[in-house]
């Protein structure tokens, strides 16, 4: 991606640096070669395009002023959190326990305590399977706990054992009002499966082993218990945020929760995690960038714009001088390149490769710690295998890092941060372990969001493959009920749709579950990566109304071009005995995109409790309930943008169409977007605005977006373009197409859906829509998005950007109320759909109706149609006119689309009038259908 001009003109290009000076670099042991001569500028501040895209893109919603607050936690069940490196402390100490159904505060390290076996054991045998990928058999083995004991390990074992196989599952559920509850799962694929979980005395419990894969096994369960000698200390919730008030420093509490009631990821006291995947995950929703917060005195800029073939050894060179406890970084734009850090010995530390033009980005970035201190250097070779005439080098940056413990990073801006999370200032609460934590979280949430003022939580997992085409995830697993209660509880869900590849299996649990928010995985252009699922439906657990996924799209990485965030260390092992735990990693994805979503929520969570209307903003964590948690699930997909056209050539193995702001099986919403989601709480709208929206992401915003307060009468947004700026501007071959909405902000749609009031396509330009509301409305908050949707000749990537007039109106003159009514809210294809309108206007008007292109208008049943003409993915049906304070009713028969990958969520309406001024939304006569599979 090429820089923009606008950037170049503030002075931030690398033309415009002043202190230039030559280096001539001794060549390491390693390579081969002369040294080569590099002109370098050194610089007060680094350009941003060389951080990590997240920390860049975050930066809009930095520069509004949120960046999460220290009192409030965004959280994450996961395989752990290692709070020992940078970015994830300090930790505070306090761990959660749940003792006699309540969650307990308590800190390990002032504790006397000593687990000890009480001679109490269980064990049980037996055979069992086949069973199915959809529904395993399942064998039970009840049993009642003995007086005096506090926790249980138990483990599965069986045989025979073939990894990949024939796993089994091994789960622990206790009898709770009349009913089994699960109380701790294993689902880890390994033999043996484990369990460590709190249990209560003389308490009726079973043992449950499922098996999936079509083989016969003998299994063998054992448990032993245990209870603990000595004291525990408890505290009160005022422990979680000590600390936290005031500007943050290095030493303010990061993490300020530790959950661990034992998993396949082992017991641990403190903050770890052997596995690496929740560091990662908690790093990308709210790391602080305090590992890699960047020495400005330090940073070397350079502009080669040269082919390595050229340059002498085939190489550049560029030494850094670095202290121990901090670190190194380069990054480098060009092709076929690769940056390789040597310390002071000569030893290679770190290798990164750009070494395909399959990727998206451009650019290629190395960092490690430095563990003492001298010069290290940052090479730019040819990557491996390559010719020297194909690599090219457009510009580099090198330099060092601040010592960690000198800097709060991007918590506060103090130094930029190469690596940092979406909401660096956010404080951290992991539960470690996936279902079983879960469940957990779900049982006592009031408890867990009270205590730590949690807002969100992230969830990186899931079913190994989503669940099979026509299963809902609902009426096979207990886990959507869980995400109700923590709804209920005022914390919004995010969840991974998960790495299946297939288009239609992305409806396992969590991400299921209709209060969540399931996330696909793009690249840094918002291509879909190849291995995300789609998804069909699922069923809610408690009314059987099916409902669509996935909601929206995130940067989770390609295979080819992972997501950098967070290393964790070794677990059982101390700091002091083993490499720094200050290191960085890549991984790919939907478990990637979940979290930035997460951070992204916690962030527009920020402003609309600080900066809101009061009709939308959210109340202190305690008093949040399930209503404020829907209107935050809203706010971030009525802002996500579609990327069928904008990143075309990007899409792996998806295929996402244009949908007119509704919802797509491979992409839900679109892209979600911090700035817009966050402009749409905060900035109120009145007369003329400009705005920019463009192509060169992660710099440019995807869409505009602002609120109004109205009372009776009629809103009116319009959109006009002014001009196109951007060194690739010459490269667009007619009008941007830019859609306008108008969304009801206060109240979303069923599962926290955009409620569209009014919508228009802008396909040459412009745009306009009006809603009306009645003669006794009372105000009104609304949501006012413009989106780009395409730019002719031009994709993500490109340097284009679009200007454009909003302009907002509110008057009084025009009313209009309706109703609408059908048959259903989901049909099977080839279903008929028996729709009934009502419009009563102040003014005889033009009646009209919206509905999804792929759908047929049944005209011969239809006497009160006039016409039907299409549109741009939709078609408008005519129906005459609507008389002045009259209830006009009419009513019309549509056939639902009759193929398996038509299966969708299709939107219709608003029905609009039209008095002779221009057409006018009706609120209340939006409806969402759902379409699954062919005809029966």
């Amino acid at each position: 991606m090429s820089g923009s001009n606008e950037d170049q003109q503030r002075g931030t290009g690398f033309s415009r640096r002043t202190f230039v000076k030559a280096t001539g670099v001794a060549v390491g042991a390693a390579l081969a070669g002369g040294a080569s001569t590099t002109t370098v500028g050194a610089t007060d501040d680094i350009d941003p395009r060389f951080l990590n895209w997240r920390a860049l893109e975050a930066r809009h919603a930095w520069d509004r002023g949120y960046r999460g607050r220290t009192d409030r936690t965004i959280a994450l069940t996961d395989s752990g959190l290692d709070s020992r490196h940078p970015d994830l402390g300090p930790w505070n100490g306090v761990q959660a326990f749940i003792e006699d159904g309540q969650v307990k505060l308590t800190k390990p390290d002032e504790n006397d305590l000593e687990r000890v076996e009480t001679g109490d054991t269980e064990s049980f045998s037996g055979t069992m399977g086949p069973g199915t990928f959809v529904s395993g058999e399942e064998a039970y083995h009840e049993f009642t706990t003995p007086s005096g004991v506090e926790e249980l390990d138990a483990s599965l074992s069986w045989s025979p054992f073939v990894e990949n196989t024939n796993d089994l599952e091994f789960r622990i559920d206790e009898y709770v009002d009349g009913q089994w509850e699960t109380a701790a799962r294993a689902a880890s694929g390994s033999m043996p499966e484990t369990i460590r979980t709190s249990v209560t005395p003389d308490q009726r419990y079973r043992f449950v082993a499922e098996a999936y894969i079509n083989t016969l096994s003998e299994y063998e369960i054992s448990g032993t218990y245990f209870a603990y000698e000595g004291e525990r200390t408890t505290y009160d919730s005022s422990v979680v945020f000590e600390g936290t008030d005031g500007t943050p420093t290095a030493d303010t509490p990061k993490t300020v929760g530790w959950y661990d009631a034992g998993s396949n990821y082992g017991f641990y006291e403190r903050p770890r995690d052997e596995n690496g995947h929740g560091t990662h995950c908690a790093s990308i929703m709210g790391g602080s960038g305090r590992a890699s917060a960047i020495d400005p005195d330090t940073v070397q800029t350079d502009e080669p714009r040269t082919a390595l073939s050229a340059v002498t050894g085939n190489y550049l060179a560029y030494e850094v001088e670095a202290d121990a406890g901090t670190g190194v970084f380069g990054s480098a734009f060009g092709e076929l390149i690769e940056v390789l850090i040597e310390g002071p010995d000569g030893q290679t530390l770190e290798r990164t490769t750009l070494d395909t033009d399959e990727g998206v980005q451009d650019n290629v970035t190395a960092v490690t710690p430095a563990e003492e201190s001298g010069t290290y250097t940052v090479y730019v070779r040819t990557a491996e295998g390559e010719l020297a005439t194909a690599a090219y080098v457009d510009s580099v940056a090198a330099g060092a890092f601040c010592d960690p413990d000198t800097t709060a990073a991007d918590r506060t801006g103090e130094h930029d941060g190469f690596h940092s999370g979406v909401a660096p200032n956010a404080s951290l609460v992991c539960l470690q372990g996936l279902s079983g934590p879960t469940e957990d979280l779900g049982r006592h949430a009031a408890d867990f969001a009270d205590l730590f003022n949690m807002r969100t939580v992230n969830m990186s997992w899931g079913y190994v493959g989503g669940l099979p085409l026509g299963a809902a995830a609902g009426t096979l697993d207990r886990i959507p009920a869980r995400i109700k209660e923590i709804a209920d509880a005022g914390v919004l869900t995010v969840a991974a749709a998960g790495n299946a590849a297939t288009p239609v299996n992305g409806n396992g649990s969590p991400a299921v579950a209709d209060e969540a928010i399931s996330v696909v995985a793009t690249g840094p252009l918002d291509g879909i990566s190849a291995y995300s699922s789609g998804g069909i439906g699922g069923i809610d657990e408690e009314d059987y109304d099916t409902y669509m996924k996935p909601d929206a799209t995130a940067p989770g990485g390609y295979v080819t071009d992972t997501a950098n965030a967070a290393d964790t260390g070794v677990a059982d092992q101390p700091e002091d005995e083993q490499p720094p735990i200050r290191g960085y990693t890549g991984k790919a994805g939907t478990s990637m995109a979940s979290p930035y979503t997460n951070g992204t929520a916690g962030l527009v969570a920020q402003a609309m409790e600080e900066d809101a209307p009061s009709s939308i903003a959210l109340p202190e964590p305690a008093e949040t309930d399930f209503d404020d948690v829907m209107r935050l699930k809203q706010v971030l997909l009525a802002t996500a943008t579609e990327t069928a056209l904008t990143a075309a050539p990007y899409h792996r193995a998806k295929a996402p169409t244009y949908d007119f702001g509704g919802r797509d099986p491979f992409e839900g919403y679109g892209r979600v977007n911090p700035g817009p989601a966050i402009d749409a709480v905060t900035r109120e709208l009145s007369g003329t605005s400009s705005e920019v929206v463009g192509l060169n992401v992660p710099e440019d915003e995807r869409a505009a977006a602002g609120y109004v307060q109205a009372g009776p009468g009629t809103v009116t947004a319009n959109i006009e373009i002014s001009h196109l700026s951007g060194g690739d501007k010459g490269a667009a071959k007619g009008d941007p197409h830019i859609d306008l909405f108008v969304y009801d902000a206060a109240n979303p749609a069923d599962n926290g859906e955009p409620n569209v009031l009014g919508r228009a396509q802008g396909l040459q330009g412009s745009a306009e829509t009006s809603v009306s509301f009645g003669r006794d409305a009372s105000e009104q908050t609304v949501f006012i998005v413009a989106k780009l949707v395409n730019m002719p000749g031009c994709v993500n990537g490109d340097d284009v950007q679009v200007h454009l007039d909003l302009t907002v109106d509110v008057e009084d003159g025009f009313f209009v109320d309706g109703t609408r009514e059908d048959d259903a809210s989901v049909f099977t294809g080839g279903q008929t759909n028996h729709v009934q309108l009502t419009a009563n206007p102040s003014a005889d008007a033009e009646l009209r109706d919206v509905v999804p292109a792929e759908w047929d208008v049944l005209t011969e049943y239809s006497d009160d149609v006039e016409r039907v003409e299409a549109g741009e993915g939709v078609q408008y049906v005519y129906f005459g006119t609507a008389a002045a304070d009259t209830e006009t009713s009419v009513e019309y028969f549509v056939e639902a689309p009759d193929e398996l990958l038509l299966s969708d969520t299709y939107d219709f309406g608003p029905a609009e009038v039209d008095a002779g001024d221009g057409w006018v939304a009706i609120t209340g006569t939006s409806d969402s259908n759902v379409v699954v599979g062919q005809s029966t």
